[in-house]
């Protein structure tokens, strides 16, 4: 399984003393982005290939507050994949040291054709290490009905 440890910064935290909700994005991206590198999607290749990540979604839930100092992980499992090799789900956690659960992130994501300005499909060699990487107890094979929240869909004016 994917981790990578931190130490909360006073820049971290907001009024209450505690990891703000940025700072919970900001490290979990981090923790993703250095995930997407050991499968392949270096910085490298994806200007190679003209291709970035994007993400559709973000669940964050808090179980326990993260304060000033404290040292944590993060780690990152695949909690699904698109059989069309266009979408991704991740579950990336905060422990303390003690491995105490501490927040999880739900995460949907893609990649995006930099050029085309369209979806694209992830490259082979990722796909390949995304269908063998560590998967979580709830993995699924993720369908187009998957890739919206039910009645949460865009709404013109």
């Amino acid at each position: 399984m994917f981790e990578k440890k931190y130490t909360v910064l006073w820049a971290d935290l907001d009024a209450n003393w505690h990891l703000a909700n940025f700072s919970y994005l900001k490290y979990s991206t981090d923790a993703r982005m250095s995930f997407f590198k050991t499968i392949g999607l270096t910085k490298e290749n994806l200007l190679k290939q003209a291709i970035g990540p994007i993400v559709f979604y973000e669940h964050l839930y808090y179980y326990k507050e993260i304060i000033l100092d404290d040292n944590f992980s993060i780690t990152v499992e695949i909690d699904g994949y698109s059989e069309d090799q266009r979408f991704g789900k991740l579950i990336q956690n905060f422990y303390d040291v003690n491995k105490v659960n501490m927040a999880r992130i739900e995460i949907l994501f893609s990649l995006f054709d930099t050029k085309r300005r369209k979806l694209s499909k992830f490259p082979d060699q990722v796909f390949e290490n995304i269908k063998n990487g560590q998967k979580t107890d709830s993995f699924k094979i993720i369908t187009k009905n998957d890739t919206r929240v039910q009645g949460k869909l865009p709404k013109n004016l």
